[in-house]
């Protein structure tokens, strides 16, 4: 529903949450990863009867890996300046061209 309480097509997942919820006693297990999930009233009841999200949700982490920031800044300065040697460029101090090979010079 929009601010005006209006039905929008297409939008919102309760119609899911209660096909799901109708649906919970065939399952004795469920994906804690997703969106809405089902915990056992012993489990909630050992937690103290704490409910909030964070005590029973599996959190799903990606490793992300980066570039080197020397070849990210070579590539920014080759990106800005064109291909050039290292003589020419240490002579086109202006603007941010000055101040990527201040950072390249800062992280070696």
């Amino acid at each position: 529903m929009d601010d005006k309480r209006t039905k929008l097509e297409g939008n919102g997942d309760l119609k899911d949450n209660v096909a799901k919820y109708h649906a919970r006693l065939h399952e004795t297990e469920s994906d804690r990863t997703l969106k809405c999930f089902f915990v056992l009233c012993d489990e909630i009841e050992a937690e103290g009867y704490d409910l909030s999200l964070s005590c029973y949700k599996t959190d799903v982490f990606e490793e992300v890996s980066h570039e080197n920031p020397s070849v990210i800044l070579d590539k920014l300065i080759a990106a800005v300046v064109g291909e050039i040697d290292g003589v020419e460029l240490a002579n086109i101090q202006s603007g941010i061209v000055r101040e990527l090979l201040e950072l390249k010079g800062m992280i070696g």
